[in-house]
């Protein structure tokens, strides 16, 4: 989903947003802890600090939440031309990371 030509942003950014949302609720159930339904990638966050974690590298991601509700569901954003394949590391590095938890 790298180029702009064939994955829209919004599509890009969806999925970056689900992956990141569903890390984040991982690491918070390895904390064993429990998270709400929710998108909001900054209150996944807030769990994970609350619950001893320390998501501070992966903070940023927070910036993908309207991807996984508003742009999703409502309105669709003029492209910001984010350069995908760093977003796409530190999301993978994301999932590393919380693999690394589990066991």
């Amino acid at each position: 989903m790298l180029d702009p030509d064939l994955f829209d942003e919004a599509s890009w950014g969806f999925h970056v947003q689900q992956a990141t949302e569903k890390a984040l609720k991982a690491w918070i159930s390895a904390l064993e802890e429990q998270y709400p339904r929710t998108h909001d990638l900054a209150l996944l966050d807030q769990l994970i600090i609350d619950g001893g974690g320390d998501p501070t590298r992966f903070l940023s991601l927070e910036n993908f939440t309207p991807f996984g509700s508003r742009l999703r569901y409502d309105e669709v954003a003029e492209p910001e031309s984010l350069d995908r394949a760093a977003w796409n590391q530190l999301c993978a590095d994301l999932l590393a990371h919380v693999a690394s938890l589990l066991p």
